[in-house]
């Protein structure tokens, strides 16, 4: 299932927007280690801090054009530490509660949660078959990425992120166009659009009275997907509809290209504690798995 790689590392192009990086910024790259073969339109990577274990999000579509179909034919995968199969069927659905099309997924308190194509989902960790449905006051459907804080998972979808407790009390948070990739890191809250017009990354007010704030980088993007915040507070990011991934250094002007060709990359994962990085291409089937370099 698995086909190493044999190319050079991706060399880092530093390209730098608006004011000069910041002299203590470090560089990141990733260096890739296999691409992991066997998925059916893999959307999201995520990470389990506790042990490394991977989930990977399976949409199932038979073709292009029928990745969004409510066939029930939708499942989650498992990997191992460095990319291992573990089980590829790991989080089926039930009869009562199938699943269609996993897209984003997170962790809290023993349980994933991960959207659906008509809601948001979760099962205990300890207990994958008991999949069951969390209400989201105030929309139906079309979920894309999910986050978790200590309290609260927010989920996008519908020009919208929305935040709900573990009971699903809560609701729309702000609206966003094109709202896709999420990220809370350090009681922030940051997202990612793939709007065709400005695809951007924002931090969002987590009281939900100031607008999203634009990091101002959109002419430099396609369509971005995922968002995931390494431990110096630097982005890595995945451009789906360009293609690539790009990092952001924490002055949220500096934009790095490090890895480039990839055919749809996804919903990203990252192992922060063996400095691992798991992304998924789309309509490719495959995860590919880098080593998390930093250089000063």
């Amino acid at each position: 299932m698995e086909r190493l790689h044999y190319l050079p590392c991706v060399l880092t192009l530093l390209m730098v927007f608006g004011s000069s990086a910041t002299s203590f910024a470090a560089t990141w790259r990733l260096e890739p280690l296999r691409s992991v073969e066997g998925f059916q339109i893999p959307e999201c990577a995520e990470v389990n801090p506790a042990n490394g274990t991977v989930y990977v999000s399976n949409i199932f579509g038979v073709t292009r054009d029928t990745f969004k179909a409510l066939d029930s034919n939708g499942y989650i995968s498992t990997l191992e530490i460095g990319g291992k199969v573990k089980k590829v069927k790991a989080i089926e659905g039930t009869k009562n509660v199938p699943i269609h099309g996993a897209f984003g997924s997170c962790f809290l308190d023993g349980y994933l949660y991960f959207n659906d194509l008509n809601g948001l989902k979760r099962c205990p960790l300890d207990k994958p078959s008991a999949v069951e449905v969390v209400p989201v006051p105030g929309a139906d459907h079309g979920f894309n990425d999910a986050t978790c804080d200590a309290n609260h998972v927010y989920v996008t979808g519908s020009n919208a992120i929305f935040r709900v407790n573990a009971k699903g009390k809560g609701g729309k948070l702000v609206d966003l166009k094109g709202a896709n990739g999420v990220k809370c890191w350090q009681g922030k809250l940051f997202a990612a659009t793939s709007d065709a017009e400005r695809s951007d990354l924002y931090e969002i007010d987590l009281t939900g009275k100031k607008p999203p704030m634009a990091f101002g980088l959109a002419p430099q993007f396609v369509g971005l997907d995922g968002v995931e915040i390494l431990e110096d507070g630097t982005f890595l990011i995945t451009d789906c509809r360009g293609h690539k991934v790009y990092t952001i250094a924490p002055d949220r002007k500096t934009v790095t290209l490090v890895v480039e060709g990839l055919e749809y990359p996804a919903d990203l994962g990252v192992d922060h504690r063996r400095k691992l990085v798991y992304i998924p291409q789309f309509f490719q089937g495959t995860v590919e798995v880098y080593r998390l370099k930093q250089e000063d």
